[in-house]
């Protein structure tokens, strides 16, 4: 029984532990696509390995996935865990080319950009969910399935987060809010959509 506490107590603590994000960590927001399958693409801790070549380590919020990029000239190289949750980035991803933010080769792309300021985060414009769309503005929601109705309140709930209710009572939230993205949901339905802005 002594064992299995104590075995308990340390599974527990590495968890905890691997939700904390290092002292040196910053926010961030992130790209991390692999084969053409998208693993990171939001929010993000950016941690610089060095201060003279540029090399850095990007990690997803859920601490799920995480790639080190190691800057070497012109060029880099990286490795990342390929699967969710392992702790150390096992698998190469070749060598990189700049393109901006980004580190890209034939199969794979990493960007690490500057976290937004919160305070510049708005939810208001004109938004492409796929299945749905949807204009917002501070008198008026208009959702490409239904007329216009009247905005009752909008409600900062969070930095990045926004709470909506209409003049007939119905509300939603607009959760990881930045300059280009956000995250549609209703309470009511359930129905959660990753919306970008048009």
């Amino acid at each position: 029984m002594k064992f299995y506490s104590a075995f308990l107590c340390a599974v527990s603590g590495l968890g905890f532990a691997a939700s904390v994000l290092p002292a040196s960590a910053e926010p961030a927001t992130c790209v991390l696509e692999v084969g053409g399958q998208s693993y990171i693409d939001g929010p993000c801790s950016f941690e610089r390995l060095s201060s003279d070549d540029g090399s850095f380590k990007i990690m997803d919020t859920a601490g799920d996935y995480f790639a080190y990029v190691y800057v070497e000239g012109g060029g880099a190289t990286a490795h990342w865990n390929e699967f969710a949750g392992v702790n150390r980035a096992h698998t190469p991803l070749g060598a990189l080319r700049r393109d901006g933010a980004c580190w890209t080769s034939d199969s794979a792309r990493i960007c690490a950009m500057a976290a937004e300021q919160s305070a510049d985060v708005s939810p208001m414009g004109s938004w492409d969910c796929e299945i749905m769309g949807f204009t917002l503005d501070d008198r008026t929601y208009k959702n490409s399935s239904a007329p216009a109705a009247a905005v009752q309140g909008i409600e900062r709930i969070a930095d990045d987060a926004f709470g909506v209710t209409l003049e007939d009572g119905y509300r939603f939230a607009l959760f990881d809010v930045t300059a280009d993205r956000l995250v549609w949901h209703s309470p009511a339905s359930g129905d959660t959509f990753e919306c970008r802005r048009e």
